[in-house]
């Protein structure tokens, strides 16, 4: 009789937190509620618990001219890390939003102009090309109040105001113990009893920009305002010189490369990839030995909320076994990987010493 071969697949999982949660009917335990446990342990608790080899890759994207900023899929993509490599070339890696902005600084250029008495209108600005999110147009209503318009990044203008402090109930006028001052929505000391939040910025769309061109056009009477008559409107932005990019900060879930490119470039990052969900009973993990311990992990979730802690207790010995099986790849993979340090080079000329570095 020919023995049984290993079974990593979902199936085997099944009936092992089958046997592990002492669960062996479907009514006790569906096998919907199974499979849900094993895909949010493999897709979401492994993943950020344990860093493996066997879970790295390099993320690349292709810019594009005249555009600085790119969107991440921080789910499917996690721990992004140097080295960044620009065509091949290495560049500088920035998670300091800091470190990477004194480097790179946004210096504004203002230009001005007399506000047009037409509505809508439009103007251009001479000093291109400018850097998205970094518009800032203001003047002054027909009531003597400041209009502030900023720009998405998107090339989208958007006029800026905040939230009026609204208390609801409305609160008596005189306040009691107090003289009549004729004053709506007196709000007391200590009381925090709002219809919005004050001060959050509300953004209503009046127009668009090109960072390329310098057009601009507003429409003012999208939110009811006018301008005032001989008043100026004042334009902020932040020109650049575009060229081929070599430093890249990653920060809000978003690459952004300087110098803004001049044409399309490969950049190369290494990250970690968050494993794909099972969606058949025939899938298998990554490598084939991950099947038990995240057998180990769904049974122990499951017994967490039946809130069995015993059960789970009972389970953890084999589960920090099978972590450490795990683990033990891992570390024979990196024996003899010597650590990057001041006094070892892979190249001449980068040793401690300045000459030729360590012979290996």
């Amino acid at each position: 009789m020919i023995p049984l071969q290993p079974d990593s697949t979902v199936g085997a999982m099944r009936t092992k937190v089958r046997r592990l949660t002492v669960s062996s009917s479907e009514q006790t335990l569906p096998t919907a509620v199974i499979d849900q446990a094993l895909n949010t342990f493999i897709n979401q608790d492994f993943p950020y618990a344990i860093k493996l080899d066997q879970m790295r890759s390099v993320y690349n994207f292709y810019t594009a001219p005249n555009i600085d900023r790119y969107p991440l899929n921080v789910n499917y993509n996690q721990g992004i890390r140097s080295p960044v490599y620009f065509e091949g070339v290495q560049g500088f890696f920035y998670k300091d939003r800091q470190e990477f902005l004194n480097l790179w600084p946004r210096w504004p250029t203002i230009t001005n102009m007399a506000a047009p008495t037409t509505i809508p209108f439009s103007y251009t600005i001479q000093t291109i090309p400018f850097l998205g999110k970094e518009v800032t147009i203001g003047m002054t209503d027909s009531t003597g109040k400041a209009i502030q318009i900023s720009d998405d990044g998107n090339g989208n203008l958007y006029y800026r105001s905040a939230n009026p402090i609204v208390p609801v109930p409305p609160f008596p006028n005189p306040l009691p113990g107090m003289p009549n001052n004729n004053l709506s929505n007196v709000v007391p000391y200590g009381l925090n009893n709002y219809q919005t939040y004050p001060g959050d910025i509300i953004s209503s769309f009046v127009g668009t920009v090109s960072y390329i061109t310098g057009a601009v056009t507003i429409n003012l009477a999208l939110v009811g305002l006018t301008v005032e008559p001989g008043s100026m409107i004042w334009t902020k932005v932040s020109q650049y010189e575009p060229g081929r990019p070599y430093s890249l900060l990653i920060w809000n879930n978003e690459f952004t490369v300087r110098p803004v490119p001049n044409g399309v470039y490969k950049v190369e990052v290494e990250t970690y990839l968050t494993p794909v969900q099972f969606l058949e009973s025939t899938d298998v993990p990554i490598l084939t030995q991950w099947w038990q311990y995240v057998s180990y992990g769904a049974a122990i979730e499951i017994l967490r909320e039946r809130q069995d802690f015993e059960g789970v207790g009972q389970l953890m010995e084999g589960f920090k076994r099978q972590e450490a099986l795990v683990l033990e790849r891992q570390g024979v993979e990196e024996i003899n990987q010597r650590n990057a340090t001041i006094f070892s080079a892979a190249t001449p000329q980068q040793g401690w010493n300045g000459l030729q570095g360590w012979p290996y």
